[in-house]
Protein backbone atom coordinates (compact mmCIF):
# COMPACT_ATOMS: atom_id res chain seq x y z
CA UNK A 1 0.00 0.00 0.00
CA UNK A 2 1.84 3.64 -0.93
CA UNK A 3 2.18 5.40 2.65
CA UNK A 4 -0.66 7.37 3.61
CA UNK A 5 0.60 9.96 6.08
CA UNK A 6 -0.92 11.33 9.04
CA UNK A 7 -0.09 14.21 10.78
CA UNK A 8 2.94 12.16 12.72
CA UNK A 9 3.38 8.79 10.65
CA UNK A 10 2.30 6.87 7.91
CA UNK A 11 -0.48 4.41 7.83
CA UNK A 12 1.27 1.35 6.47
CA UNK A 13 -1.36 -0.83 6.68
CA UNK A 14 -4.71 -1.37 7.08
CA UNK A 15 -5.80 -3.93 9.95
CA UNK A 16 -9.03 -5.59 10.78
CA UNK A 17 -9.35 -8.77 12.72
CA UNK A 18 -12.37 -10.57 11.39
CA UNK A 19 -14.46 -12.72 14.23
CA UNK A 20 -16.96 -15.22 13.02
CA UNK A 21 -18.96 -16.91 15.19
CA UNK A 22 -21.57 -19.41 14.88
CA UNK A 23 -25.03 -20.62 16.80
CA UNK A 24 -26.37 -23.78 17.36
CA UNK A 25 -29.40 -22.93 15.11
CA UNK A 26 -27.16 -22.56 11.81
CA UNK A 27 -26.63 -18.43 12.76
CA UNK A 28 -23.45 -16.93 11.38
CA UNK A 29 -22.41 -12.99 12.96
CA UNK A 30 -19.38 -11.42 11.55
CA UNK A 31 -17.35 -8.88 13.44
CA UNK A 32 -14.82 -6.71 13.01
CA UNK A 33 -11.91 -5.71 15.53
CA UNK A 34 -8.88 -2.73 15.09
CA UNK A 35 -6.03 -1.75 16.90
CA UNK A 36 -3.84 1.47 16.55
CA UNK A 37 -0.83 -1.31 15.93
CA UNK A 38 -1.67 -4.81 14.25
CA UNK A 39 -4.23 -6.68 15.03
CA UNK A 40 -1.91 -9.74 14.51
CA UNK A 41 -1.79 -9.79 18.98
CA UNK A 42 -5.28 -9.47 19.21
CA UNK A 43 -5.58 -12.58 17.32
CA UNK A 44 -3.17 -14.29 19.07
CA UNK A 45 -5.21 -14.43 21.70
CA UNK A 46 -7.65 -16.76 19.80
CA UNK A 47 -4.97 -19.41 19.44
CA UNK A 48 -4.26 -19.10 23.34
CA UNK A 49 -7.93 -19.83 24.17
CA UNK A 50 -9.91 -16.82 24.70
CA UNK A 51 -12.48 -18.19 22.30
CA UNK A 52 -13.28 -20.41 25.27
CA UNK A 53 -14.58 -17.39 27.14
CA UNK A 54 -17.65 -17.13 24.28
CA UNK A 55 -18.11 -20.59 23.87
CA UNK A 56 -21.27 -22.44 24.82
CA UNK A 57 -22.58 -18.47 25.95
CA UNK A 58 -25.96 -17.14 25.10
CA UNK A 59 -25.09 -15.07 21.77
CA UNK A 60 -28.54 -12.98 22.82
CA UNK A 61 -27.02 -11.49 25.99
CA UNK A 62 -24.19 -9.55 24.88
CA UNK A 63 -23.81 -7.13 27.65
CA UNK A 64 -23.40 -10.46 30.02
CA UNK A 65 -20.57 -11.70 27.71
CA UNK A 66 -18.58 -7.94 27.09
CA UNK A 67 -18.73 -8.01 31.06
CA UNK A 68 -17.18 -11.50 31.10
CA UNK A 69 -14.44 -10.66 28.68
CA UNK A 70 -13.23 -7.55 29.93
CA UNK A 71 -13.03 -8.88 32.94
CA UNK A 72 -10.13 -10.21 31.66
CA UNK A 73 -8.63 -7.28 31.59
CA UNK A 74 -7.97 -6.52 35.34
CA UNK A 75 -7.57 -10.61 36.38
CA UNK A 76 -4.65 -12.59 36.80
CA UNK A 77 -5.47 -15.47 33.94
CA UNK A 78 -4.94 -13.14 31.55
CA UNK A 79 -1.16 -13.15 32.70
CA UNK A 80 -1.29 -16.11 33.21
CA UNK A 81 -2.78 -17.37 29.72
CA UNK A 82 -0.28 -14.31 28.44
CA UNK A 83 -3.54 -12.44 27.25
CA UNK A 84 -2.50 -8.45 26.93
CA UNK A 85 -4.85 -6.20 28.15
CA UNK A 86 -4.89 -4.29 24.49
CA UNK A 87 -5.66 -7.39 22.55
CA UNK A 88 -8.27 -8.15 25.12
CA UNK A 89 -10.17 -5.39 24.24
CA UNK A 90 -9.58 -5.66 20.55
CA UNK A 91 -10.67 -9.24 20.60
CA UNK A 92 -13.87 -8.45 22.86
CA UNK A 93 -14.93 -5.65 20.34
CA UNK A 94 -14.62 -7.83 17.90
CA UNK A 95 -16.86 -10.76 19.29
CA UNK A 96 -19.49 -8.24 20.57
CA UNK A 97 -19.96 -6.85 16.78
CA UNK A 98 -20.60 -10.16 15.70
CA UNK A 99 -22.92 -11.07 18.71
CA UNK A 100 -25.15 -7.79 17.20
CA UNK A 101 -24.99 -9.42 13.80
CA UNK A 102 -26.44 -12.48 15.56
CA UNK A 103 -28.99 -10.82 17.21
CA UNK A 104 -30.33 -9.09 14.21
CA UNK A 105 -30.48 -12.08 11.92
CA UNK A 106 -32.39 -13.62 15.18
CA UNK A 107 -34.72 -11.07 15.30
CA UNK A 108 -34.97 -10.44 11.10
CA UNK A 109 -34.35 -6.62 11.93
CA UNK A 110 -31.17 -4.87 10.73
CA UNK A 111 -29.31 -3.39 13.26
CA UNK A 112 -30.30 0.29 12.61
CA UNK A 113 -33.74 -0.86 13.50
CA UNK A 114 -32.93 -2.92 16.83
CA UNK A 115 -31.21 0.22 18.02
CA UNK A 116 -33.72 2.97 17.29
CA UNK A 117 -34.70 2.99 14.17
CA UNK A 118 -34.59 6.71 14.00
CA UNK A 119 -33.59 7.19 10.34
CA UNK A 120 -33.60 4.92 7.32
CA UNK A 121 -30.02 6.24 6.01
CA UNK A 122 -26.71 7.86 7.94
CA UNK A 123 -25.02 10.76 6.43
CA UNK A 124 -21.44 9.91 5.39
CA UNK A 125 -17.90 11.57 4.48
CA UNK A 126 -15.09 10.62 3.00
CA UNK A 127 -11.98 10.16 4.70
CA UNK A 128 -9.15 11.49 2.79
CA UNK A 129 -6.79 14.51 2.25
CA UNK A 130 -3.40 12.30 3.82
CA UNK A 131 -0.17 13.80 3.29
CA UNK A 132 2.19 11.64 0.73
CA UNK A 133 5.71 12.60 -0.31
CA UNK A 134 5.50 14.80 -3.19
CA UNK A 135 1.81 15.59 -2.95
CA UNK A 136 1.01 19.53 -3.98
CA UNK A 137 -2.48 21.10 -3.71
CA UNK A 138 -3.52 20.21 -7.15
CA UNK A 139 -3.32 16.48 -6.55
CA UNK A 140 -5.13 17.12 -3.24
CA UNK A 141 -8.11 19.09 -4.64
CA UNK A 142 -8.78 16.39 -7.56
CA UNK A 143 -8.36 13.32 -5.05
CA UNK A 144 -11.18 15.69 -3.52
CA UNK A 145 -13.41 15.84 -6.79
CA UNK A 146 -13.15 12.49 -7.30
CA UNK A 147 -14.45 11.69 -4.08
CA UNK A 148 -17.10 14.10 -4.88
CA UNK A 149 -18.10 12.25 -8.02
CA UNK A 150 -18.50 9.18 -6.34
CA UNK A 151 -21.10 10.83 -4.34
CA UNK A 152 -19.87 12.11 -1.52
CA UNK A 153 -20.65 15.69 0.20
CA UNK A 154 -19.19 15.62 3.25
CA UNK A 155 -14.79 15.25 3.48
CA UNK A 156 -12.15 14.84 6.21
CA UNK A 157 -8.67 15.80 5.60
CA UNK A 158 -5.61 15.87 7.51
CA UNK A 159 -3.68 19.04 9.14
CA UNK A 160 -0.61 19.03 11.54
CA UNK A 161 2.35 17.98 9.69
CA UNK A 162 3.29 20.82 7.98
CA UNK A 163 3.27 24.68 9.28
CA UNK A 164 -0.08 26.39 9.69
CA UNK A 165 0.38 28.84 7.16
CA UNK A 166 0.69 25.81 4.58
CA UNK A 167 -1.71 23.74 5.83
CA UNK A 168 -3.87 26.76 6.03
CA UNK A 169 -3.42 26.77 2.19
CA UNK A 170 -4.78 23.65 1.68
CA UNK A 171 -7.94 23.47 3.63
CA UNK A 172 -8.45 26.57 1.77
CA UNK A 173 -8.12 25.15 -1.79
CA UNK A 174 -10.18 21.91 -0.76
CA UNK A 175 -12.80 24.13 0.02
CA UNK A 176 -12.92 26.54 -2.92
CA UNK A 177 -12.79 22.80 -4.75
CA UNK A 178 -15.84 21.48 -3.19
CA UNK A 179 -18.25 24.65 -2.88
CA UNK A 180 -19.99 26.36 0.79
CA UNK A 181 -22.76 23.58 0.29
CA UNK A 182 -20.27 20.71 1.19
CA UNK A 183 -19.31 19.74 4.40
CA UNK A 184 -15.55 19.97 5.45
CA UNK A 185 -13.60 19.37 8.46
CA UNK A 186 -10.13 18.79 9.31
CA UNK A 187 -8.32 16.12 11.80
CA UNK A 188 -5.05 17.10 13.41
CA UNK A 189 -4.31 13.39 14.89
CA UNK A 190 -3.08 15.18 18.15
CA UNK A 191 -0.11 16.71 16.50
CA UNK A 192 -0.59 20.19 18.30
CA UNK A 193 0.21 21.70 22.05
CA UNK A 194 -2.50 23.38 23.53
CA UNK A 195 -1.36 26.65 22.41
CA UNK A 196 -0.48 25.05 19.15
CA UNK A 197 -4.33 24.39 18.83
CA UNK A 198 -5.12 27.75 20.10
CA UNK A 199 -3.82 29.50 17.35
CA UNK A 200 -4.52 26.77 14.51
CA UNK A 201 -8.17 27.26 15.16
CA UNK A 202 -8.07 30.79 15.01
CA UNK A 203 -5.63 30.14 11.19
CA UNK A 204 -8.48 27.30 10.30
CA UNK A 205 -11.41 29.60 11.11
CA UNK A 206 -12.44 31.55 7.92
CA UNK A 207 -13.42 27.91 5.94
CA UNK A 208 -16.50 27.15 7.63
CA UNK A 209 -15.14 23.73 9.28
CA UNK A 210 -17.99 20.84 10.36
CA UNK A 211 -15.56 19.83 13.55
CA UNK A 212 -11.59 19.80 14.05
CA UNK A 213 -10.64 16.54 15.38
CA UNK A 214 -8.29 15.71 17.78
CA UNK A 215 -6.55 18.79 17.94
CA UNK A 216 -4.24 18.64 20.99
CA UNK A 217 -1.55 16.06 21.40
CA UNK A 218 -2.55 13.21 23.89
CA UNK A 219 -0.33 14.50 26.95
CA UNK A 220 -2.79 17.38 27.27
CA UNK A 221 -5.94 16.55 25.47
CA UNK A 222 -8.16 15.55 28.06
CA UNK A 223 -7.24 18.45 30.47
CA UNK A 224 -6.98 21.34 27.65
CA UNK A 225 -9.93 20.56 25.18
CA UNK A 226 -12.53 21.78 27.52
CA UNK A 227 -10.12 25.28 28.01
CA UNK A 228 -10.03 24.89 23.91
CA UNK A 229 -13.66 24.44 23.68
CA UNK A 230 -14.94 27.81 25.42
CA UNK A 231 -12.89 29.70 22.59
CA UNK A 232 -13.01 27.43 19.46
CA UNK A 233 -14.55 29.24 16.79
CA UNK A 234 -15.36 25.62 15.52
CA UNK A 235 -16.33 22.61 16.95
CA UNK A 236 -14.41 20.15 18.67
CA UNK A 237 -14.37 16.01 17.79
CA UNK A 238 -12.68 14.22 20.10
CA UNK A 239 -12.71 10.42 21.18
CA UNK A 240 -11.58 7.24 18.95
CA UNK A 241 -8.40 7.36 20.02
CA UNK A 242 -9.33 5.52 23.30
CA UNK A 243 -9.86 2.20 24.65
CA UNK A 244 -13.10 2.37 27.06
CA UNK A 245 -16.30 3.82 27.17
CA UNK A 246 -15.20 5.36 30.31
CA UNK A 247 -12.44 7.63 28.75
CA UNK A 248 -15.08 8.93 25.65
CA UNK A 249 -17.98 9.35 28.86
CA UNK A 250 -15.24 11.93 30.41
CA UNK A 251 -15.08 13.49 27.48
CA UNK A 252 -18.90 14.81 27.34
CA UNK A 253 -19.36 15.02 31.07
CA UNK A 254 -16.09 17.96 31.19
CA UNK A 255 -17.75 19.68 28.26
CA UNK A 256 -14.59 18.74 26.11
CA UNK A 257 -16.63 18.17 22.80
CA UNK A 258 -19.28 19.21 20.55
CA UNK A 259 -19.16 15.87 18.94
CA UNK A 260 -17.81 12.31 20.79
CA UNK A 261 -16.22 9.67 18.52
CA UNK A 262 -16.31 5.92 19.32
CA UNK A 263 -15.37 2.99 17.48
CA UNK A 264 -17.33 0.10 18.43
CA UNK A 265 -14.51 -1.70 16.49
CA UNK A 266 -11.40 -0.49 18.72
CA UNK A 267 -13.52 -0.85 22.04
CA UNK A 268 -16.68 -2.21 23.48
CA UNK A 269 -18.54 -3.01 20.40
CA UNK A 270 -21.85 -2.06 19.43
CA UNK A 271 -22.72 -2.79 23.06
CA UNK A 272 -20.82 0.15 24.44
CA UNK A 273 -21.47 2.35 21.46
CA UNK A 274 -24.88 1.90 22.65
CA UNK A 275 -24.39 3.70 25.92
CA UNK A 276 -22.54 6.62 24.08
CA UNK A 277 -25.15 7.12 22.21
CA UNK A 278 -27.59 7.55 24.82
CA UNK A 279 -25.13 9.64 26.79
CA UNK A 280 -24.42 12.32 24.02
CA UNK A 281 -28.53 12.80 23.26
CA UNK A 282 -28.66 13.08 26.78
CA UNK A 283 -25.60 16.09 26.88
CA UNK A 284 -27.70 17.46 23.89
CA UNK A 285 -24.32 16.89 21.95
CA UNK A 286 -23.97 14.55 18.12
CA UNK A 287 -21.88 11.56 17.87
CA UNK A 288 -19.68 11.05 14.76
CA UNK A 289 -18.46 7.68 14.92
CA UNK A 290 -14.93 6.53 13.43
CA UNK A 291 -14.35 4.53 10.32
CA UNK A 292 -15.94 0.91 9.28
CA UNK A 293 -19.41 2.19 8.08
CA UNK A 294 -20.52 -1.42 7.90
CA UNK A 295 -21.23 -0.88 11.22
CA UNK A 296 -21.08 2.71 12.01
CA UNK A 297 -24.02 3.67 9.64
CA UNK A 298 -26.45 2.29 11.48
CA UNK A 299 -25.55 3.39 15.14
CA UNK A 300 -25.89 6.96 13.35
CA UNK A 301 -29.44 6.12 11.58
CA UNK A 302 -30.16 4.84 14.65
CA UNK A 303 -29.83 7.93 17.00
CA UNK A 304 -31.17 11.14 16.94
CA UNK A 305 -27.80 12.27 18.23
CA UNK A 306 -26.47 10.56 15.37
CA UNK A 307 -24.14 13.21 12.58
CA UNK A 308 -22.54 11.04 10.48
CA UNK A 309 -20.03 8.58 9.89
CA UNK A 310 -17.06 8.03 8.09
CA UNK A 311 -16.34 5.66 5.17
CA UNK A 312 -12.81 6.16 3.25
CA UNK A 313 -13.59 6.65 -0.61
CA UNK A 314 -9.69 5.51 -1.60
CA UNK A 315 -9.81 1.65 -2.51
CA UNK A 316 -5.67 1.88 -1.82
CA UNK A 317 -6.43 3.25 1.69
CA UNK A 318 -8.88 1.09 2.93
CA UNK A 319 -9.66 -2.34 0.80
CA UNK A 320 -11.55 -3.35 3.35
CA UNK A 321 -15.09 -0.98 2.83
CA UNK A 322 -14.50 -1.94 -1.10
CA UNK A 323 -13.78 -5.64 -0.73
CA UNK A 324 -14.25 -7.46 2.09
CA UNK A 325 -17.99 -7.06 2.14
CA UNK A 326 -20.66 -7.42 -0.51
CA UNK A 327 -24.04 -5.71 -0.02
CA UNK A 328 -22.84 -2.38 1.50
CA UNK A 329 -25.47 0.55 2.13
CA UNK A 330 -25.69 2.30 -1.65
CA UNK A 331 -23.96 5.61 -1.50
CA UNK A 332 -26.42 8.75 -2.74
CA UNK A 333 -25.88 12.20 -2.58
CA UNK A 334 -23.40 12.28 0.62
CA UNK A 335 -26.53 9.42 2.26
CA UNK A 336 -25.57 5.48 2.52
CA UNK A 337 -29.18 4.35 2.59
CA UNK A 338 -29.28 1.11 4.92
CA UNK A 339 -31.68 -1.99 4.02
CA UNK A 340 -34.20 -4.14 5.78
CA UNK A 341 -31.84 -6.87 5.88
CA UNK A 342 -31.37 -7.88 9.52
CA UNK A 343 -27.78 -7.83 11.24
CA UNK A 344 -25.59 -5.43 9.42
CA UNK A 345 -26.91 -6.14 6.32
CA UNK A 346 -23.59 -7.00 4.40
CA UNK A 347 -22.21 -10.58 3.66
CA UNK A 348 -18.71 -11.55 4.03
CA UNK A 349 -16.64 -11.27 0.61
CA UNK A 350 -14.72 -14.94 1.21
CA UNK A 351 -13.03 -14.60 -2.00
CA UNK A 352 -11.25 -11.35 -0.33
CA UNK A 353 -10.39 -13.41 2.47
CA UNK A 354 -8.82 -15.66 1.06
CA UNK A 355 -6.84 -12.79 -0.82
CA UNK A 356 -6.23 -10.60 2.10
CA UNK A 357 -6.84 -12.82 5.58
CA UNK A 358 -4.46 -14.83 7.19
CA UNK A 359 -6.49 -17.60 9.36
CA UNK A 360 -5.43 -17.70 13.18
CA UNK A 361 -8.10 -20.23 14.02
Amino acid sequence: MPKFWISLKPVLSVNELVVKIGTDEGLTGVGLGTASVSVRTAAEVFRKGFGEVVMGEDPLRPERLLEKMLRYTHHPDAHRRDWPRASIVTAAAAVDNALWDIIGKASGLPLWKLLGGHEGRARTYAGGGYYRDKKDIAELTDEIRRYHEMGHRGFKMKVGQMALAEDASRVAAVREAIGPDCLLAVDVNGAWTFEEAREGVLALADFDLAWIEEPVCWREAKRSLPLLRRESPMPIAEGHGEVTVFDCLRFIETGAVDYIQFDATKFEGVTGARKLMVAAELAHIRFVPHHDPQIHAHCVAASPAGFICESHADPERDPVWFELFEGEPELEDGWLHLSDRPGYGVALNEKAMKKWGDRIC
